[in-house]
């Protein structure tokens, strides 16, 4: 700001030269001469001075015996000055300027940041109803009424900040644990089997164990009951309804089967590619002008679409997009793999397959796989062992 308000007000790099450089520079600054940039030379010094400032040096130099010399004129006056004939540059930069600063006073970017559970879309329809969008009015805006809004409305947020700086609007988000389940224990309920499985482990704190280790069971099967008997051996015992608790292991066995061909099909780029360019004007809505493109003919191809908004600085975007898309020639071509890479490849499958399917909380206990090869594919067939929770609470109904 400071380089900005110098530019503005005009300066000129000043050279001095003579045996009094130093009482030159007392001298000025007890005269209140604000100079900055000053550089040793080997004939004096070099410094920046203020026009005005200049002008107040004249004595100065004259009581010090030393001599200025003009290296340079900076700022704005003097540019002015130097293109004060040509009336329609003048006129141009004139508008510019004013341009720059009516586009300054609208909103021109919105980002969201910090929300994972929560769909960015979602907000931003919020935030158009509440009067937020692009191409909005900064003056019609309240960040504080914005924030409020947004914790009002969003029991997923637990934290907001609105944050207006330039064209851009920033809403930084910091979204709420999910709520717990509350466990009622009043409520009579029994454990049921969430899945099939062995038995291995029955921890029960509550309620009467129906199973006990080496036994199968089918999902929804009765595990701990939360019916009791006070006298079992009577047939007329009264009956006690409890909240059943407990913590069953079981072993469960996954069955894998699939084939990995061994002709295949790879894509191949060919290294020939198109670009096609389209600019956005915010002032427009979504309406965009197709740019001279270079034109897209190839039958297949991969498009990687980039989207640029210019901007005076980090904190000004302008109602700009420029959008770019690359369009890369491929094509299909066949190929054959060896039996160690279907072995390998197969491995791999059931790896990824491993990860996208079991939690963190299952334990892996065995991992069988057996190959078999064809004419055309490596047949592979396997078996996955886990160790797991199968335990799941159902509530008792009581008439």
């Amino acid at each position: 700001m400071l380089r900005t308000f110098q530019y503005t007000k005009g300066y000129v790099r000043l050279k001095v030269t003579g045996f009094g450089l130093e009482r030159f520079l007392n001298m000025a600054a007890y005269r209140g001469v604000y100079m900055w940039d000053a550089t040793r030379t080997a004939e004096g010094l070099e410094v920046n001075v203020s026009i005005k400032g200049f002008k107040q040096l004249k004595g100065v130099a004259r009581k010090t015996k030393c001599r200025t010399k003009i290296v340079q004129k900076n700022g704005l006056p003097f540019l002015m000055f130097r293109y004060r004939k040509r009336k329609l540059l003048m006129g141009g930069g004139i508008f510019f300027m004013l341009a720059i600063f009516l586009l300054s006073s609208f909103v021109w970017q919105i980002e969201i940041e910090g929300n994972e559970q929560l769909d960015s879309e979602t907000v931003l329809v919020f935030l158009q109803e509440q009067g937020l969008r692009v191409g909005t009015p900064k003056f019609r805006l309240s960040d504080r009424r914005l924030q409020h809004s947004l914790l009002t409305n969003f029991n997923e947020i637990s934290w907001a900040n609105v944050h207006t700086r330039g064209t851009r609007t920033t809403i930084k988000l910091a979204e709420s644990l999910p709520p717990q389940p509350i466990l009622n224990r009043q409520i009579p309920a029994n454990v049921v089997a969430s899945t099939d499985g062995l038995i291995t482990h029955v921890i029960a704190w509550g309620g009467a164990p129906m199973v006990r280790q080496g036994d199968v069971v089918q999902p929804g099967e009765l595990l701990v009951s939360g019916i009791l008997e006070l006298e079992p051996d009577n047939p007329t015992s009264p009956v006690v309804y409890v909240h059943a608790q407990a913590e069953v292991w079981a072993r469960r066995y996954h069955p894998i089967e699939f084939t990995v061909p061994f002709t295949y099909h790879e894509k191949i780029y060919t290294g020939k590619t198109a670009t096609n360019r389209s600019l956005r004007i915010l002032f427009f809505g979504n309406r965009a002008i197709s740019l001279p493109n270079s034109g897209n003919t190839f039958a297949s191809y991969d498009k990687i679409t980039t989207h640029h908004q210019p901007g005076v600085s980090g904190n000004y975007p302008l109602p700009f997009v420029l959008s770019v898309s690359h369009y890369h020639e491929f094509e299909w071509q066949p190929r054959t793999r060896t039996l160690e890479e279907a072995t390998n490849l197969a491995e791999n499958m059931i790896t990824s397959r491993i990860f996208r399917e079991f939690d963190f909380a299952t334990d892996i206990v065995e991992r069988r796989v057996d190959f078999h090869q064809t004419e055309e594919h490596l047949q592979v067939r396997g078996l996955i062992i886990t160790h797991e929770r199968i335990d799941k609470q159902v509530p008792i109904t009581v008439e």
